[in-house]
């Protein structure tokens, strides 16, 4: 498989460099040819042919030269002057590059740009001197001194003009793998968020399942009391152990996605404008993919870093997804603003869209653990969650603050976060 893919390779870039050898211009001699193939040629070998052998490419690139300046021969399309001799050189010409290039470039992968630029001369140089001397039956010293110069000059210009491609290659390499390291460190961000969103809910329910456990054991020593079937009593028991158990379980699910979470990523602190870039560029992906015509807008006032990052991009990120559903029902364009500033010793974040609004009959429920608006028109199914709860819970229990709404029909929504600054800044930016 590797070695047809190796030769599907080599065809095309001889198809290339064949048909661009065509564009060129005759130099001191006749039929000598300065062709604009042989920028590209080196290019190919570096690109599409780095893990292949130059000499095995610069040979099949050489024999379809021949074929095809054969068949412009024979067809009439080529030059009066043009024949079967000087159609072979044309193609031994590339075999030699092939060659050289292996030999003054040897390892394709790890040869510094530097001495690839020196090998890319010599090549061109080289098979240049060897072309002339065909062309001229080995009589170089026939040749002028001055021709000598002159095909180097060419070697430098046209090596110029092909280290500055593969210049411009590596730099947009490097630009992309930048892009996509950026996008999974992103990617990476946003799923431990969520990860460390979900370990804290289950870590205030342990507290409940404690509860739970406790009460059964409590309802089991009750019956102990009573004079009642042994069936109640054992059962009651058995809850109590099941709902332990549970708890057990639960401990160490929490305790298995803690340490995945600390092993793959151990971002200590992030500043505010980074953890809203990383927002801001996940939403557009998501309203991408959604197809919605919505705008961003952040606006920050009072820089900070903090250390309980993951939480607060908790809460800007259910509110934007909270705005973004708003303005999907309502049609599919908008605009989301959020907006962060300091005033004393308080923080506060806001996040406003011009969606529909929300009714004056749900302003009092839409924190309410499981409310929800939104269902799919299809089925009539209600998608709940913690929502508005679990930013609500989050604001208040674990920053100390507050989060208010203010809403208008047909004008649209505003959220309001308060934090204290010390439950957020680690450090004034």
């Amino acid at each position: 498989m590797n070695d047809l893919k190796h030769w599907k390779r080599a065809l095309l870039i001889a198809v290339i460099v064949t048909f661009s050898s065509q564009l060129y211009f005759n130099f001191f001699t006749d039929n000598f040819r300065i062709s604009a193939a042989v920028i590209l040629f080196p290019v190919l070998l570096m690109t599409i042919a780095k893990d292949q052998n130059s000499a095995a490419i610069g040979c099949v690139t050489g024999a379809m030269v021949f074929v095809v300046r054969l068949f412009l021969i024979s067809s009439g399309i080529a030059q009066l002057q043009d024949n079967v001799t000087v159609a072979l050189i044309g193609g031994l010409f590339y075999v030699a590059y092939g060659l050289l290039f292996s030999v003054f470039i040897k390892n394709k992968h790890t040869i510094p740009f530097q001495q690839m630029i020196v090998g890319m001369v010599l090549s061109d140089f080289c098979a240049n001197i060897f072309e002339v001397g065909l062309r001229t039956s080995m009589r170089y010293n026939s040749l002028d001194t001055q021709v000598y110069f002159y095909l180097f000059g060419i070697a430098v210009a046209r090596t110029i003009i092909a280290g500055s491609i593969l210049l411009g290659e590596q730099n947009y390499r490097a630009l992309m793998k930048k892009m996509e390291h950026e996008n999974r460190y992103q990617r990476l961000y946003l799923m431990t968020t969520r990860l460390k969103n979900e370990v804290y809910f289950m870590e205030k329910n342990t507290d409940e399942i404690e509860s739970a456990m406790s009460n059964a054991y409590r309802l089991y020593e009750k019956l102990s009391g009573m004079d009642l079937q042994p069936e109640l009593k054992k059962t009651a028991l058995s809850i109590a152990r099941d709902v332990h158990e549970i708890k057990k379980d639960y401990i160490r699910i929490m305790q298995g996605i803690q340490k995945e979470i600390d092993e793959q990523y151990s971002e200590e602190e992030m500043g505010i404008r980074d953890l809203l870039q990383i927002l801001k560029e996940s939403t557009y992906r998501l309203l991408e993919a959604r197809r919605l015509d919505i705008q961003l807008d952040f606006h920050v006032q009072d820089e900070f870093v903090t250390g309980d990052h993951y939480a607060l991009m908790l809460v800007l990120m259910n509110l934007v997804n909270n705005g973004i559903e708003a303005i999907e029902k309502k049609g599919h364009k908008g605009w989301i603003l959020v907006s962060v500033e300091k005033q004393g010793d308080q923080f506060w974040f806001t996040v406003t869209d011009n969606g529909p609004g929300i009714p004056k009959k749900d302003m009092d429920r839409i924190f309410q653990m499981g409310f929800s608006t939104k269902f799919d028109e299809e089925t009539g199914n209600i998608y709940r969650g913690v929502g508005l709860s679990g930013v609500q819970m989050t604001v208040e229990e674990k920053f100390n603050g507050s989060i208010e709404v203010k809403s208008e029909l047909g004008v649209g929504t505003e959220f309001r976060v308060m934090i204290p600054a010390e439950k957020l800044e680690e450090e004034t930016v």
